[in-house]
C-alpha cells in the first residue's frame, strides 16, 4: 500500500491535540489518509489547530471539537464528532497534565486532584468511549500516551510519575481483556519532545533551583514533536503492544546527535520558565 495513503478511510481521534506532540499525532495520520479529529479545552485553540492542518499543503481532513477528557460526556461527543466523518478507527489518548514539582505532601490538593482527573479520568474516559465503539464493530486501534514514571517513582514529581504508571497498568489490563477480539490496544512512552509546555514549570517555594537543568536535560535527550510522533505509525498499522523511546542505546545516539546539532548552545536551548507556589 501506498505509505502516504495507508490510513484512507479511516477515523482518528486525538485528545489534546491543539498543540504539541498531540498536534504532530494528528498531522502524522492526516497525512498518511486518515481523517482527523483534534481536540482540547478551548475551542479557540482547537478551531486554530484545525485551520492550520487545513491550510498545509497535504489537504489533511481535520475536524475539532473543544473537549473536556476530566469529564465523559464531553469525551461521548468528541466520539458522536468523530462518527459523523465515518467509522472511528483510532483513539489517541494523548491529553495530560504535569503536576508541582515538589514534595506530595505539601503540594497542592487541587493540582494533584487536576492531574488525576486530566491523566487518569481522562483515559479511562477515552479508552471506555473508544473501546465501546470498537468492540461492537470487530476492529479498531486505542493507544494510550505513558511518560515518565511508567517504569518506576520518580520523587517530588509523584502526582505525574504516578498517573503514568497507572496508565501503563491500565493499558496492559485493557490488551488482555481485548485479546482475540479484532481490537488492538497499544501503550506508547514517546520520550522527551521539545514543546512550549515542557519549558513552562511550576515547582514549590524552595525547590525552583532544582529544575534549572531541564533545558540541558532536554538539549541531551529531547526530540521534535514531529520525531517523537512518528512510531505512532507503526503501532496503529501493526499488532505492536508497545513502544519505548528512550532505551540506553538511544539516549546514547541521540545525546551524540544533539550535542553535534548544537542543541545545547545558547541559543537553541529550550526556554525555561518556572511558576513558584508556596507549601500547604
Amino acid at each position: 500500500m501506498d505509505e502516504v495513503q495507508r490510513l484512507t478511510g479511516r477515523v482518528a481521534v486525538v485528545t489534546g491535540s491543539s498543540r504539541g506532540l498531540g498536534l504532530a499525532f494528528a498531522r502524522l495520520l492526516g497525512q498518511h489518509g486518515a481523517a482527523v479529529v483534534l481536540s482540547a479545552r478551548t475551542a479557540d485553540d482547537v478551531e486554530r489547530a484545525v485551520d492550520g492542518l487545513r491550510l498545509r499543503s497535504e489537504g489533511i481532513a481535520a475536524h475539532g471539537l473543544a473537549a473536556d477528557v476530566g469529564i465523559l460526556t464531553d469525551v461521548e461527543r468528541l466520539r458522536d464528532e468523530a462518527q459523523q466523518h465515518g467509522t472511528l478507527d483510532i483513539w489517541v489518548n494523548n491529553a495530560g497534565a504535569a503536576g508541582v514539582y515538589g514534595p506530595t505532601a505539601t503540594a497542592p490538593v487541587a493540582d494533584f486532584e487536576r492531574v488525576v482527573r486530566t491523566n487518569v479520568m481522562g483515559t479511562y474516559h477515552g479508552s471506555r468511549v473508544a473501546l465501546g465503539v470498537f468492540l461492537g464493530q470487530g476492529h479498531g486501534d486505542l493507544v494510550n500516551i505513558y511518560g515518565r514514571g511508567d517504569h518506576g517513582p520518580v520523587p517530588l514529581q509523584n502526582a505525574y510519575a504516578s498517573s503514568k504508571a497507572w496508565i501503563r497498568n491500565f493499558t496492559r489490563g485493557l490488551q488482555s481483556e481485548v485479546r482475540d477480539s479484532g481490537v488492538r490496544v497499544h501503550g506508547m512512552n514517546p520520550g522527551l519532545v521539545r514543546t512550549d509546555m515542557l519549558g513552562r514549570v511550576t515547582a514549590q517555594e524552595g525547590f525552583e533551583s532544582r529544575v534549572k537543568a531541564l533545558p540541558f536535560v532536554v538539549g541531551l535527550w529531547g526530540q521534535s514533536p514531529e520525531a517523537a510522533a512518528r512510531p505512532l505509525l507503526r503501532l496503529v498499522t501493526s499488532k505492536r503492544p508497545e513502544f519505548r523511546d528512550l532505551t540506553r542505546r538511544t539516549m546514547l545516539t541521540r545525546a551524540i546527535a544533539n550535542l553535534a546539532g548544537g542543541q545545547l548552545h545558547r541559543k537553541r536551548r529550550l526556554p525555561l520558565d518556572v511558576t513558584v507556589v508556596s507549601p500547604e
